[in-house]
């Protein structure tokens, strides 16, 4: 089960390094090694903190170098305009995200509502991904995150002597087509009617799936309940899942992005299934049961 993990918005550009482990066998102490190859540790150099461990085949791209190409990449890409940034770290530095939003770049979703194109830059000193870029959408209406399920949306380079990061300014054209794409799904799912009670029992059924906590599905069927904005009045799967992202944007990505962003794409993972699969809409619209009320006989 993979740990959640709170990223905090601080200095992201520290260097980071290799240097041979050593293990103590009879007083006496040993080069590391994975078969031939010798074990590396990968420090940050400000602190010390131990991130991960590696061979010498894995190539160390520092944040502040992959920061530079992206950036210089993103202002002399045609069409893209300005951009807003923010860069996280989690795991003590041991991930990196950088989310870059597009003010210029926005596609009309429903009559009143359109999102803006997200790109959501990736980077890891654990060996748990390479180099990716993936796309998200940022609603306008309320500013909320969404994730996509746009096949092949992430845009991933591993770590090694051959990464050449060249690539990023073709992959960032790639992830502009994919981002009509999305915004073309989330339209799909508009148009697919719920009742409010439906919307309801959709939510129940992913909090007994554990896709949702218990207290989370309770926050978000608040929101359902009573939208907060005049969009989100109509019954459909968008207008659900929009429940679902004002929550996790408001009240959890701040502390919890990477939970965030896992818990968001699961609730519209099933939510697009429930719209294409007839009998996945029937499961994740079920009555739960009521638990059996157990007579208990009182002696006096």
């Amino acid at each position: 089960m993979s740990r959640t993990t709170r990223p905090v918005e601080e200095k992201y550009d520290f260097e980071v390094v290799q240097e041979p482990l050593y293990s103590a066998r009879k007083g006496r102490f040993k080069a590391a090694k994975m078969g031939k190859s010798p074990v590396m540790g990968i420090y940050r150099s400000d602190n010390g903190r131990l991130l991960g461990t590696s061979t010498k085949q894995y190539k160390i791209v520092q944040n502040s170098d992959l920061v530079e190409r992206v950036e210089d990449a993103l202002s002399n890409v045609s069409g893209l305009g300005d951009f807003t940034s923010k860069k996280l770290v989690a795991r003590d530095g041991a991930r990196f995200y950088g989310v870059y939003d597009f003010p210029s770049v926005v596609k009309p979703i429903t009559l009143g509502d359109g999102a803006g194109m997200r790109l959501i830059l990736n980077n890891s000193f654990d060996r748990t991904c390479g180099v990716s870029f993936s796309i998200g959408l940022l609603r306008l209406v309320c500013l909320n995150g969404m994730t996509s399920l746009v096949a092949d949306t992430d845009v991933t380079k591993k770590h090694s002597h051959k990464l050449d990061l060249s690539f990023i300014k073709q992959s960032i054209g790639a992830c502009q087509l994919k981002f009509e794409e999305s915004v073309k799904d989330f339209g799909i799912l508009a148009d697919h009617k719920i009742t409010q009670e439906q919307g309801g029992l959709i939510l129940d059924n992913l909090a007994i799936k554990k896709v949702l906590a218990e207290s989370m599905k309770d926050s978000i069927q608040m929101i359902w309940d009573a939208p907060s904005f005049e969009e989100d009045k109509s019954r459909n799967l968008y207008n659900l899942y929009n429940a679902t992202t004002q929550h996790l944007t408001r009240d959890v990505e701040g502390g919890k992005f990477e939970y965030a962003r896992r818990v968001s794409q699961s609730v519209l993972k099933n939510l697009t299934k429930a719209h294409t699969k007839i009998d996945h809409f029937a499961k994740l619209t079920q009555r739960v049961p009521e638990k059996e009320k157990v007579a208990v006989e009182v002696t006096v």
